[in-house]
């Protein structure tokens, strides 16, 4: 997100600079791997230890330095949806680390053994996400993002990741995502967002019309969503 201020996207960051067991997503039907089988898988492997831990006796895995290099050979910001992508499609159950088995795995899976590559697919599966968000894969990755956005034993995300994580996960243009923030941050009392409330905002957000005319009040919505059509009717926005 070049356009947006980096700072309002620290929360997002984090979650490669920090560890955290997750289970792992469903996705977006995995493409087969390519023609040049042994060929690919070497190219994968090669990545893999350009980027990986280098502490002798230490795990085969990719650590936050890692992830931040191969940002900067895509060029792409940390807080870039693609990576929360990346993350996904590989089936990452860590927090800021890409463990050797799910990028062998996730990358044949991609059809992907370079950065250039990597970067092209990655680009192409955000645009497809974008295109399809009443869809059952975007549902799975919209899931998978708040689960990975958790900290350990947490069971809710902060309100200020959950305003990072819609403007990262949704695009721009999506309907209620504006007045929603704008209700959250004229509303301290409300601190996060359990997951029901996450996952029944996105079907809100395509169910109910722009200007509330078709929503029930006596629909069974989380009761911050009643609350939201109600600053927004009182605010005339």
């Amino acid at each position: 997100f070049p356009c947006r201020e980096f700072s309002q996207m620290k929360p997002l960051k984090d979650l490669f600079s920090r560890k955290k067991d997750k289970p792992s997503p469903a996705g977006v039907a995995a493409s087969p791997p390519g023609a040049g089988g042994a060929e690919k898988r070497d190219a994968v492997m090669e990545m893999f230890e350009k980027y990986r831990e280098k502490e002798e006796g230490g795990p085969e895995q990719i650590g936050p330095e890692g992830i931040f290099e191969l940002c900067n050979d895509m060029k792409l910001e940390p807080t870039d949806v693609r990576l929360l992508i990346l993350a996904w499609k590989l089936g990452a159950e860590q927090q800021g680390y890409f463990s050797k088995s799910e990028w062998q795995r996730g990358m044949e899976g991609l059809r992907a053994d370079s950065a250039e590559t990597l970067s092209a697919r990655l680009d192409s599966l955000n645009r497809q996400l974008a295109s399809m968000t009443a869809s059952p894969s975007f549902r799975e990755f919209y899931r998978f993002s708040f689960r990975f956005s958790r900290q350990d034993g947490q069971k809710a995300l902060e309100v200020d990741t959950v305003k990072a994580l819609l403007v990262t996960v949704l695009p721009t243009s999506h309907r209620h995502v504006e007045r929603l923030i704008r209700f959250l941050d004229a509303t301290p009392s409300i601190r996060g967002f359990n997951e029901d409330q996450w996952t029944s905002f996105l079907l809100f957000s395509h169910d109910v019309a722009v200007d509330f005319s078709n929503f029930d009040p006596d629909g069974a919505w989380p009761s911050m969503l009643d609350d939201y059509v109600e600053y927004c009717k009182k605010e005339g926005i």
